[in-house]
Parts: structure tokens; sequence; C-alpha cells
């Protein structure tokens, strides 16, 4: 939304100026009235008038004086101070005191000082005023119970009234000590109540310090009208004193500050409203009224609770009409609220009245300055400024460096506005603001004043100052911001005519102003602020007893409004703006979106390596323009703003949405359209980047909220939820080794067993993760749960889990580590082990060749075993991690079962018992018998056939070798020498016989 454009317009005068209208306090011209030293001269204060006999406008101050006599405090209300225009302050003489039943040393006479109007009571209290028993003894005891007086409005006691005088103590004669009455303190708050008929007294220090509040009159005359049972009235039942009744804790201080109103919670019903600073440790206001059914108790029907912690909620308050509205609002201060390393020091609450739903308001928090204690006296100033809202003064003693200052805020229908603030600083003071009192004109001028004490021993009284009439016109009275009628400007001519009514002055000025045409708040009209300045004839500065006279100061504003387009002919623009969202994922650097999928209508997001996602708006208005129309978004931790892509609009014109992100991401103002015209249409997506989002993240919620200038009610804010399932691309695998392994020997307990391997076979076990998406530490810690098959059913052993191994892991730590190892049991070297294993010699059962029954038990965590789960968090965990475990199988529980198969994860083991040969079983001799005699038969048989083929013929010599006859031939001549002649080699024929020379052939 746009700024306000503000025209100023500087007038010079000289004029002597009438008063016409009240604009804000005068600080040039204030009424300084200063104590004794060190007396502490306006602690608290209280604005009266008196009628009879002579009508008097009189300022009550509290004051402590310091008796240099009797060396010790006595405390009175201040003397009578001779202030010129009747500003007075009063003396109180307290009578003989009674030292054997009272004290009156230090009792603080005047903490609390309040008038019941013009020619009403006044009240004053003493708070510290103690009740003496066994005076002189040993046993001397004293009881802090206060006491309060009612003075007539002369300021006087007057003993033919009922009410005058000090007999306002209803603490004294109950039950003494801490718990009862015996620190009552009555009087530290008090006041009379809006139809002038009760008083009402506060005594924090009751009951342990949870405080009372009573309320009682005594009027005699109403005897007259038959009216017997008119209280008195008060918290835990006048009857009774039960605590239990109290609605607040020990040591609340219930009572601490006080006021009335008759439209609170109901039309004419009285309430009271009291602060309790210290209720639950920040402190709370509680709303009374008449018991229905007990007509002696006061019952809480409202409790507003404090924020903040030692805040101080309910130090002091205030009752009156802010909005003009009829109803009455509250206005509670909290002067030690803070926020850590903030620059806030005090806060006061705003409670605006509906219709007495108290428990359905939402107040609003206007902060002080660090350690100002802004909030620590709030006063109803009446209406100062006659624009029929009543106005507010807040005192901030600390602020400033410990000057001090006071901030008005003026009523309006929209609640508080700051309208000034007057500096201790100007007056050379401490602790400015430190009480106030207002509501009441001192000057005669028809205008409520403001009193101002400080712990500086000086009070002041600021008055309000007056404007002059003024007339502001402007031509033409509504601009047109389509049609240029300066050039390439808008212009338009305004008027000021400023006159005195008495002296019949007058001034006029006219100016031709021009504005822009990118002015963006079109709806509302352009202010024009005029000031002026008055010259004083002379600067210098006299100190006068009397009040001077005021000099006016100008109080003006006046609207050029538009043209409204698209409003009707009232120029109201009545939009009816619609919002409709849907969640989608969005492809890789591509604007293509698919809507989630949606479970009972909530959207699923499964989340596994896509950065972004994308949330679809689509708006669209069914009413009038719709002007600066805008969506603001608020995302939370795990999501953060990214960009934003629009659809093409309805109608065909298509001007771009423009979201701004603050600087986190974590919130965004589109803007539709300025106006954001009736029928249209527009879609557009709103990109979310999901970094943030962890595997701690089960939902992701997104406040969306309409907003424009134009009139449409019931603009309330959406929840886009959405159900967050991470989707992590990690694989486990798991395995045994080995998958298979025996048992044998015999059965031992667990004192016999001192090394690992007495329990029985080893295995070893290994889980492997592996991550196929993005690196863990994007979305946080995953963890690996084992269940681990300790007992069986009956409590005894099955695996004995001796050692854990991580790999790929920056650090390890499962629970249930007390599981390992639980025995204390050593491992032997890896040497040892197989050679104990080798030398250990198998036993032997009971043998059968022929049998072997198997008895299977399936052992899970399901079924038949006892786990205990061990959660690993895979720290640092990139790519792939292992845990390997090192167990040992418990032979003595399987000694008992011939087979169990042990389901342990995603790793499988079979154990068997170890044996040389089958366990023996019978069978029948027939049976022998029968088998024996046909394996003969069929040995017989196969021999026949082998005879048939010839398998058994023998072969005879000539049958299977060649016979040749030989052929000699005579030697023949050669031409070489025997022995010389080249001899081919020798070659072994083929077929060869062998003879001798001597033989013959035929």
């Amino acid at each position: 939304m746009g700024s306000y454009r503000t025209l100023t317009l500087p007038l010079l005068s000289l004029l002597g100026w009438t008063l016409i209208s009240a604009f804000n306090l005068d600080t040039d011209n204030v009424i300084r009235k200063t104590g004794d030293a060190n007396s502490l001269f306006g602690f608290s204060l209280a604005m009266h008038r008196q009628l009879r006999p002579a009508d008097k406008r009189i300022v009550n101050i509290f004051a402590i004086y310091y008796d240099h006599h009797s060396d010790h405090i006595v405390d009175h209300v201040s003397q009578k101070c001779n202030f010129h225009l009747g500003l007075y302050g009063c003396s109180l003489t307290e009578g003989i005191k009674n030292l054997e039943t009272e004290n009156k040393q230090n009792q603080w006479m005047g903490v609390t000082v309040q008038s019941q109007g013009p020619g009403g009571k006044i009240l004053v209290c003493a708070h510290r005023y103690q009740r003496r028993l066994f005076v002189d003894s040993v046993q001397e005891l004293r009881d802090i119970t206060g006491r309060c007086y009612v003075l007539s409005e002369d300021l006087t006691i007057n003993n033919t009234s009922d009410e005058d005088g000090g007999d306002w103590m209803f603490c004294k004669g109950r039950n003494r000590g801490h718990e009862r009455f015996g620190s009552c303190q009555q009087g530290l708050s008090a006041t009379f109540t809006k139809d002038y008929h009760y008083l009402v007294f506060g005594a924090p220090g009751a009951y342990n310090w949870k405080g009372v509040v009573r309320m009682e009159q005594k009027n005699s005359s109403l005897w007259d009208e038959n009216i017997y049972d008119d209280g008195p009235y008060e918290v835990g039942d006048e009857g009774r004193l039960d605590p239990d009744l109290v609605p607040v804790p020990a040591n609340s201080y219930l009572g601490f500050s006080l006021d009335s109103g008759k439209m609170l919670t109901k039309r004419g019903q009285l309430t009271i409203v009291a602060g309790a600073p210290r209720a639950n440790h920040s402190g709370a206001v509680v709303l009374l009224k008449k018991d229905d059914v007990k007509p002696s108790m006061m019952t809480a029907e409202y409790i507003l609770e404090g924020a903040g912690l030692a805040s101080s909620f309910g130090y002091d308050l205030a009752v009156l009409d802010i909005n003009g509205d009829g109803w009455q609002d509250i206005v509670v201060g909290a002067p030690q609220y803070f926020i850590k390393d903030g620059y806030i020091g005090g806060a006061i609450y705003v409670y605006l009245n509906e219709e007495g739903a108290w428990d359905k308001i939402t107040p609003k928090r206007i902060e002080g300055a660090a350690d100002s204690m802004f909030g620590l006296a709030v006063e109803n100033m009446g209406d100062v400024n006659l624009d029929g809202y009543h106005d507010v003064a807040v005192g901030a003693p600390y602020d400033s460096n410990g000057a001090g200052n006071v901030y008005i805020f003026h009523g309006s229908p929209q609640g508080l506005k700051k309208a000034q603030v007057l500096g201790g600083q100007d007056h050379n003071v401490k602790l400015f603001g430190y009480s106030l009192a207002g509501n009441m004109d001192l000057d005669r001028n028809n205008y409520p004043d403001l009193a101002i004490g400080s712990l500086s021993d000086s009070v002041f009284v600021a008055r309000s100052v007056i404007s002059i009439e003024k007339t502001v016109t402007t031509t033409p009275k509504e601009l047109d911001l389509t049609q240029k009628n300066c050039g390439d400007t808008i212009c338009y001519g305004m008027a000021l005519c400023c006159k005195q009514c008495k002296m019949l002055m007058s001034f006029n000025n006219a100016s031709m102003l021009c504005t822009k045409e990118t002015l963006r708040d079109k709806l509302r009209g352009i202010p024009i602020e005029v000031s002026v300045e008055i010259l004083k004839p002379s600067t210098r500065r006299k100190r006068q007893s009397a009040l001077p006279n005021l000099l006016p100061i100008l109080d003006t504003n006046q609207d050029v409004q538009f043209i409204k387009e698209g409003c009707g002919a009232d120029h109201v623009c009545q939009s009816d703006l619609q919002l409709q969202y849907k969640f989608h994922t969005r492809e890789p650097n591509r604007d293509i979106f698919h809507p989630l999928p949606e479970e009972n209508g909530v959207p699923i997001l499964s989340l596994s390596d896509q950065k972004d996602i994308a949330l679809e708006i689509k708006v669209a208005n069914q009413g009038e323009d719709a002007y600066e129309a805008q969506l603001s978004s608020s995302f939370p931790k795990s999501l953060s703003y990214s960009a934003v892509h629009k659809l093409r609009g309805i109608p065909i014109e298509d001007k771009p949405v423009i979201c701004l992100a603050n600087q986190n991401g974590s919130q965004a103002d589109c803007d539709l359209g300025n106006p954001f015209k009736k029928d249209a249409e527009t879609t557009f997506y709103i990109i979310l980047n999901t970094g943030g989002i962890s595997l701690d993240t089960t939902e992701i919620e997104i406040d969306l909220k309409l907003k424009t200038t134009s009139d449409q009610k019931q603009l309330q804010a959406i929840k886009a939820k959405a159900i967050v399932k991470i989707q992590l691309l990690l694989s486990l695998s798991g395995i045994a080794k080995p998958s298979q392994v025996y048992f044998t020997g015999e059965v031992k307990g667990e004192s016999a067993m001192k090394l690992a391997t007495d329990v029985g076979s080893p295995i070893d076990y290994e889980f492997r993760v592996t991550n196929l998406g993005k690196p863990l530490q994007s979305f946080g810690k995953a963890s690996m749960i084992i269940q681990w098959p300790k007992h069986n059913s009956q409590g005894k052993w099955l695996l004995y889990l001796m050692k854990m191994t991580p790999t790929g892991l920056d650090s390890f730590s499962c629970s249930n580590q007390d599981e390992v190892n639980k025995l204390g049991l050593k491992e032997p070297s890896v040497s040892r082990t197989k050679r104990e294993i080798g030398e250990t010699p198998a036993k032997e059962g009971t043998t059968s060749l022929f049998t072997d029954k198997r008895k299977y038990t399936v052992l899970s965590c399901e079924d038949g075993a006892e786990c205990i789960a061990f959660k690993c968090p895979l720290t640092g965990m990139d790519s792939n991690a292992v845990i390997s475990l090192r167990a040992y199988l418990w032979n003595s529980t399987f000694l008992e079962v011939s087979v169990a198969v042990l389901f342990f994860l995603m790793a499988r083991v079979t154990v068997f018992p170890e044996r040389k040969v089958a366990q023996y079983g019978g069978m029948p001799w027939w049976v022998i018998l029968v088998a024996i005699l046909l394996g003969l038969l069929l040995l017989g048989l196969l021999v026949f056939l082998l005879w048939k083929c010839g398998f058994f013929k023998r072969s005879k010599y000539d049958d299977s070798v060649p016979s040749y006859n030989a052929v000699r031939i005579k030697r023949e001549e050669r031409g070489k020498e025997p022995g010389k002649e080249e001899m081919d080699p020798p070659e072994k024929k083929q077929w060869m016989t062998s003879w001798n020379e001597n033989e013959s052939y035929s």
C-alpha cells in the first residue's frame, strides 16, 4: 500500500487569535509548582473541583516531609498551596494519635488520592498504617493493615456525614499473620465507582499477598428507601473470608491498581477492574462483579493475562471509551515488559471492547523505549481535542536517561494514535511522568488539562492549546487519473481561508498543485495538511503566577478525492476477491507443473531429489474493482521463495505479477493489479525452494491472505497445507557369514562362559546401506534400526552380540550399547580360535544308515524370539555405509532343537546339529529280503543279456593274425665293394618275419 501524500503549506501570522477548538497540550506555558527538597512532592496526584461554598479547582498533591524535631517521617497531603486561578493543595489534620493501638510513623498518608468528581468526596489512604498489640512488652506485635480517610468536597471532615473520617479499616480486627490480614496494606490503591455510589479498596497484602478487593458504602439514607443489603462486597466473600475464592495465586498483589465502569461486560452492570501485577509471574487484570448468588461476594467474570514474564502487567490501568462506540475500553500498563536483545522498556495493552466479549479480544501492544518504564502511569485525560474520543496519557519516568517523558495518545475509531510527547528534559527534572492526573478543566476554558508529577519535588500542569477555524477548498473536487488536464500531468487547485471569528480577520491563499500518474493509492484521497506558525510579539519569557493567554495552533485536514472507476454510483468499491490454491511439482529447469496426488483431500509431497515445488494461485474478482489488490504469503522455515511464473489471465489484459520477497525468502507480497478489475481472473505459480526440508518435516503450511483497499469484509488468511513424505533413494542389503552354522557340545550356563568361543559358532552379519539420491546431509540424519534376536520365548539366549563395527560413517553410537558383549567375554585371537576348533573332536551320536528326521523351528522377532532394537544414526553418510556385527550362536539353547532357521532382517541363517552318521531308525526285515532278491534277479538278467551278445566269447589267434609266405632271393653281385656302397636307410616293413641262413626254403 502506498504511503499518504502530504502537502504542507507554511503560513506566518501576527494576528491575535481567539479560542476555537482544541488541538494538543501547550509545552511552552506550563505551570510548575515545587515542594520541599527530598519530600517526594508529586508522588501522587488528583484533580478535584469544589462547588460549595465556592467553586474552586484543586490539585491534591502527596508528599513526604521529614520532621526534624521528632526525627521520624510524617506523611500527609501537602499544605495548601495558593495556586493562582484556583490550583490548590490541602492539609489533613490527623487528630490525636493513640500510641496504645496504632503507629502513624512512616504510614505514607496520601499514597492514594482520589476525587469523586465535581462537588464530591476526597479519598486519601495510608497503606503503611500499623495496628499495635501488647505495646511496650516483649510480645509487642504490629500489623500493617492500612487505613483510609474520606473528606468532604472542601477538604474537611464533616462529623455529620456517615462517610467522612478515618474509619475505613476493613482489615482491623481480622485474623493476623501474612497468610490472612496481618500485612493487608489497605489503600495502596482506592477509587470511587463511576456511579458515585461505592468506594473500592485494594489490599494487595492479604492472604499471603494474593490480594483482596473490597467494595462498600456507608450511607444511612438508603435505609429510608428500604435498602439494607447493599454490601459490603469482597473478593473471598466478606462473610466467609475464604482465600480459595480469590481468583489469583499467592504473591499476585490483586488490588494494586483499580478502576471501574458500567459498560464493560453488560450494559449498566457495574464492573470493577483490578490489577494483579505479579499474578503467574507476568501479571493479570481481573474484571470483578457482584456475585449473583452470594450477597457479600465479588467474583471474577474475566481475567486478562499478561504476556511477558515479569512485565508487571496491571501495574496501572485506565477505563475509558477510546473509539466512541459506547462501550468502555481498558488500557493496561506493563512497565517492565521487555524483549531480549530488543530496545523495549515497558508497554501498554489497549483492549477495545467488543460488546463485553473480553475472551475474544486480542489487545494491541504499544511499546516504549528501552529502560523507560513506559506504562508506569496510565491516565484517562478525557477528550482533549474534542473529537468525541477519549484520550490517554502514559508516563515513562525513566525515559531520556531518567529525565522522563509523558506520551499523549488520541482516541479514534481504530484505537489509540500517538499525538504528542511531553519531555522532562525541558524542565530539568528527573522521573517526569511518575504520576498523572487528568480529565478535568482547571483553567475554565472547557478543555481538560493534565497534571504531571515527578520525583524531583515538582508538579507540572499542561493545558490544552487552541486552534483557529479554517476552510480548505479544492478544484476540482474529484480527480480523474485517466484524464491529463495539465499537459502530461494532472493538476488541481486549492484555496485556503483562515478566519478568526471575533476579530473578523481572514487570510486567503490559493495554489495550483500537480500530481504524478504513478500514484498507487487511487482509492483514498490525498490529505492536505496545513500548519500555522504564530510569531510572538516578544521572545522574552516572563515568570507568571497567573496562567498566560494561550496561542492558537491550526489543526486542519482536507482530502482530494479521485474518480473511482468500477465502484458504482456511491463511489464505494465493494470487491469480492476469491482465492484458490493447489500444490504442484515442477520439472527440473522447465516451467512444466504437475499437481500433487492427494489423500483425503490433502496434497502429498513425495520429496526425493527435486529442488523446487510450485504453489498454483488462482485469484478471481467477482465484485467491483479491487484497488491495490495484493497477495501476502508467509512460508515456513522449510520453504523459501524462489520466483514467480504467471499464466495468461482473463480478460486479454496480461500484466505481469510482481512479487517482492524479504531477505530470507520467508515472506512475499505479490501485486495483482491496481485496480484488479471486475470479473478479472489470474493464475500464477509461486516457485518455492525445498532446501530447508529435513527428515523431521512432516507437513508444510503456507499462510495466504488477499489484501485490498477496496471495501471487502471477511478477507481472512488461508492456510495451504501439504503432507511431506520424503523418498530417500536408499537400498539396504544384508548378508550372514556363514549362512549355515552347526552346533554341538554340551549345555553350559552363563557362569561357565569365559571366552566367546565357549558360547558357540561365530556368525558375522554385514548390513550395507547405499544412497542413490541426494546426500543425507541435505535432509538431516537417517538411522538404521536393527532388531536383534537376543532370547527365545523362554528367555534363553539365541545370539550373543559381541561387537558392532561401522564403515563409511563420521561417528557411530547406537542405542542399547550395554547389550553389546553383555557378559564381558573375551574374544581369542584368530590363530588360537582355528586351532581350538580343529582340535575339538565332534561327538558322535547314535547312528542309523536309513534315517534322517529333522525338526524345523523358524524363529523371528514376530514369532518365537525376543528382540532388542538398536537404533544407529548414519551420521556423515555420503554414498554408502556398512555396519558389521560379530555374534556367536548360543549352543546350549540350540542343543534342545534339531534344526532352527533364524530370520534376521535381510540375512538368513540356518542352524544344524553337528554329527558323523545319521541317527538310527528301524525297517521291516522282509523289505530288506525283497530288495536283495530283486537285486539278484536284476543282476542275472544283465548277465544273460551280455552273454547273448557274445560278451563272454574268446577269440582264436589264427582268426585275428594274418598269414604270409616268404621267398628267398639269391645274393647278387654288386659293383661296389661291400661296405663302400651307399645304403638306404633301414625300413621296417609292415609285415616282417625272420629266418636263418641255414634254413632252406622250397
